[in-house]
């Protein structure tokens, strides 16, 4: 008995192909479908990259020139604040509001590595050392804030007692001399040491009746004034309770005075380095920005 084996074919009878044949060629055929629909889509991949990278390039770059201009500003205030600090001007430097890295989160940094990686070889470096110093001006509003706030108050800790100066040429000096029981010597030296202190014109500056109005020169005060005042003194406190107190208030002034200009030196050197930083951030900033 003979089994016909069945043929199917396609619009032509000489196509014709067995089931196993067929089941072969559609298999293939299903392959080949496939394998296209992976290029394809591999290629709308690759495209849809290029397309973000490119994206995330033109926000960063549209980014850049505000944040130049934050940071040129920022380093102008701080060379005038450090300026400034040693004639114990204070007035806090204002710092700009686009001063800061939040423009980076809105921009998916893996795209904007890529772009860079793949056109623009020449700046990866320069990109990546950008990002490295983000961490820096990204977080510099809090850092300053917190160094002025410690100034500002360790200062006026210390100038307050640094004023006290003022005591040894009125209350104290008017108290030894109303004195009728207060030591003679002591009193002519205490006398003379105002009367120096108070026509001294590298010290003050003085109105148009010849009167001391305003200090000038710290150091020269506190160094040419006070701390000779607090060891010439010395010998007289054994015969005066006010000289001993005299004494007292002079070196603690002293004291306080070493103390603010180590605040001020240590404070200057602080924001001298955070220049120096900015400085090379603006040198990376001008060779990103295109």
């Amino acid at each position: 008995m003979k089994q016909n084996t069945e043929e199917y074919y396609l619009i032509f009878k000489f196509w014709s192909l067995d089931s196993n044949q067929w089941s072969i060629l559609i298999g293939g055929v299903g392959v080949l479908l496939t394998f296209i629909g992976f290029l394809i889509a591999f290629a709308l991949y690759k495209k849809q990259r290029k397309d973000n990278s490119r994206d995330a390039f033109i926000f960063f770059q549209s980014s850049l020139p505000e944040l130049k201009k934050s940071i040129e500003k920022t380093i102008e205030n701080l060379k005038k604040f450090t300026e400034n600090i040693e004639s114990d001007n204070f007035s806090t430097p204002i710092l700009s509001a686009a001063l800061n890295d939040k423009f980076l989160s809105k921009v998916n940094l893996v795209d904007l590595n890529r772009y860079y990686s793949e056109n623009r070889k020449n700046k990866i470096q320069i990109f990546q050392n950008f990002l490295i110093d983000s961490n820096f001006f990204g977080d510099y509003h809090s850092y300053f804030t917190n160094e002025i706030n410690y100034l500002r108050n360790t200062y006026l800790e210390k100038e307050n007692i640094y004023s006290q100066w003022q005591l040894l040429r009125s209350n104290k000096f008017f108290s030894s001399m109303a004195d009728t029981d207060e030591n003679e010597d002591y009193k002519l030296f205490y006398a003379n040491w105002v009367k120096e202190l108070n026509e001294n014109r590298k010290i003050f500056e003085f109105n148009q009746q010849g009167q001391p109005t305003k200090v000038k020169n710290r150091k020269e005060l506190v160094e040419n004034q006070i701390e000779t005042l607090a060891r010439d003194i010395f010998p007289y406190i054994q015969f005066s309770e006010k000289a001993n107190d005299i004494n007292l208030i002079a070196n603690k002034v002293v004291a306080a005075y070493a103390d603010i200009s180590e605040i001020k030196t240590k404070i200057k050197y602080t924001f001298e380095k955070d220049i120096e930083k900015f400085e090379n951030v603006l040198i990376n900033l001008n060779k990103l920005t295109e």
